[in-house]
């Protein structure tokens, strides 16, 4: 059986992980960055993509590169700097190149998978949020995902947006460090934080590209979390005993300009049969804390 092309647009850590964790023969993986050399400086990763480049925004470059086909399609972008004019870069140029690109290509993929962020959802008041919950943003960071999301679906109405919550794992350890340094949020009022470990997003995205390939439609819109919405407080007080600190260790209070805090739903992740390797943050912690060391 011939293998079948994916390419991953905006292929960084994420898409890099992902490719990794593929049959190698069932799948060719094409990598398209703009500077594929910073890539290839990781040996570990680049024997498993197919590394070309291109810019994303450049209608002109995608149409190149997929223009001997292309089976799946994982668009996984992150800006360059948390500007409104990065974020525009990031998803509403990307978007709209692809679009454009995707209409002019003689054949289009059979599955294209758009990542995007549960930042889309503004709401506060510790509602649970599901896929059938209006997506009401409350910033820049919102507005520009949720209108690139729009972009895409226009041009391939079939496409599946993945909104991943507050993503963690090897390399993205930035609540560690806050609670190293000895800063939490307050206890009261209670802010919820949603998060999924990194090998969960991977797992899952596979997960949506062999299903598909069995012949199984997925939903168009996911919400990708664990099973375990938590106040913010209670987390970093349960990583402070984790790693061994004292329970006043935590000594900032950091106070935030705004009260965000919602429960996400992962049910319908759940519904199409993927099952989380880490279902809520305590083991999904301990098992990044255990790989520190």
């Amino acid at each position: 059986m011939a293998k079948e092309k994916l390419w991953i647009l905006g292929c960084g850590d994420l898409g890099a992980r992902l490719a990794l964790q593929l049959d190698r023969q069932a799948y060719d993986v094409y990598g398209m960055r703009r500077n594929p050399l910073v890539a290839l400086a990781s040996k570990r990763r680049a024997d498993v993509v197919k590394w070309r480049r291109g810019d994303a925004t450049k209608q002109e470059d995608i149409e190149r590169l997929l223009a001997d086909g292309a089976d799946v399609v994982l668009a996984t972008f992150t800006p360059d700097e948390h500007t409104q004019g990065g974020y525009h870069r990031a998803y509403i140029d990307t978007a709209t190149a692809l679009a454009k690109a995707l209409d002019n290509l003689p054949k289009p993929p059979r599955l294209l998978i758009w990542v995007s962020s549960t930042r889309v959802y503004g709401q506060s008041g510790d509602q649970l949020i599901d896929e059938q919950t209006p997506a009401i943003p409350s910033g820049f960071q919102g507005d520009i995902l949720l209108a690139a999301e729009e972009i895409v679906r226009s041009a391939v109405p079939t496409t599946c947006v993945v909104r991943f919550a507050g993503i963690y794992g090897p390399g993205r350890d930035r609540l560690l460090s806050q609670v190293r340094a000895g800063r939490c949020a307050p206890p009261q009022p209670p802010q919820f934080s949603n998060r999924i470990h990194v090998d969960d997003c991977i797992g899952f995205l596979i997960h949506l590209i062999e299903k598909h390939k069995q012949g199984w439609s997925p939903e168009q819109l996911y919400i990708g979390a664990d099973c375990m919405p938590v106040p913010m407080h209670e987390l970093q007080q349960w990583l402070v005993k984790a790693m061994g600190y004292s329970s006043a260790h935590l000594r900032e209070i950091v106070q935030t300009s705004e009260r965000r805090s919602k429960k996400l739903s992962n049910k319908r992740m759940l519904a199409s049969g993927y099952e989380m390797k880490y279902p809520d943050y305590r083991s999904g912690y301990s098992a990044l804390l255990e790989s520190e060391g």
